[in-house]
């Protein structure tokens, strides 16, 4: 295990490599998990091994700026392990005609003009000419280029038969290699609006001036799933929630909801996220609706 990797000077400060200290630790992580360990001890384990060797590197302790952006990554990257080992789970009791997937997406970026990519990554999961005149998205096919928000963290999805061969072998790839992008770009313009389940913003904690920010997610993907007819579930994910938290994400209108004269919710749960079981929760709620 090389170390030296897991830090890189940049001019007057020195980088931590999150991604690079996970993989390096992911079968001791994946013990601890499998050992029930809460997520807290084990981030908490992670960054005591990353205190230790940049003080052995470089003489002092790292920013605890630096090592808070990494544990936000660590916990990010312990839900994708833990989701991706729940859904195969999940796949191995069910029947053979639909396979259930969770995954990541690409952070959101303006759409370059030679590109045929959206901005929304949400919306290139579909077929551009799901967007044409009588197809599923043409309710939505006017705004396509103007609908611009954060990327959700996870997609759960229930997939057609015919792409199941591939899903479980690139699950199992993602459990131990939680960094990558493999099933959205697997699934890339292959998707139905039908096949999303449910959509998850996971967070270690919500700082009160970010609080917003999710919300402002849900309520663009809420609005597009009524417009499709569609009910896709929202669920807010943390490690720390605060009663503020809960008062928010419980009650919060969606905003077409006002316009509609109806009180339609915004969140559909709000989950802490301490351990395994806290995530397998929400999973089965997902799909079964």
């Amino acid at each position: 295990m090389n170390h030296e990797l897991w830090f890189t000077p940049r001019k007057n400060k020195i980088q931590i490599n999150g991604t690079i200290i996970y993989k390096d630790l992911s079968e001791k992580i994946i013990e601890k998990l499998n050992d029930n360990l809460s997520v807290s001890e084990i981030i908490r384990w992670i960054r005591e091994k990353s205190q230790y060797h940049f003080r052995e590197e470089y003489g002092y302790d790292p920013q605890v700026g630096s090592l808070n952006n990494s544990a936000g990554r660590w916990n990010e990257l312990i839900a994708t392990t833990i989701l991706s080992k729940i859904i195969l789970n999940v796949n191995q009791q069910l029947e053979n005609s639909f396979y259930v997937v969770t995954f990541q997406l690409p952070k959101s970026r303006l759409k370059n003009k030679n590109n045929h990519q959206l901005s929304s990554q949400i919306l290139n999961l579909f077929h551009p000419s799901s967007f044409n005149k009588g197809q599923l998205l043409e309710q939505i096919s006017q705004f396509k280029d103007q609908i611009f928000m954060p990327s959700p963290d996870y997609i759960i999805a229930v997939i057609p038969q015919k792409f199941i061969p591939s899903i479980q072998p690139l699950l199992q790839h993602q459990a131990e290699n939680p960094d990558n992008l493999e099933i959205y770009q697997f699934l890339e313009s292959k998707l139905k609006p039908n096949n999303i389940k449910a959509i998850i913003s996971l967070k270690t904690s919500n700082r009160s001036d970010r609080r917003y920010q999710p919300l402002f997610e849900a309520a663009m993907l809420k609005a597009i799933s009524y417009t499709l007819h569609q009910n896709w579930k929202y669920y807010m994910v943390s490690s720390e929630l605060s009663s503020a938290d809960n008062t928010i994400f419980e009650t919060a209108i969606a905003p077409h909801g006002l316009v509609l004269g109806k009180n339609l919710k915004l969140v559909d749960g709000t989950y802490n996220f301490t351990q395994k079981e806290d995530l397998l929760k929400f999973v089965k709620e997902a799909i079964n609706d």
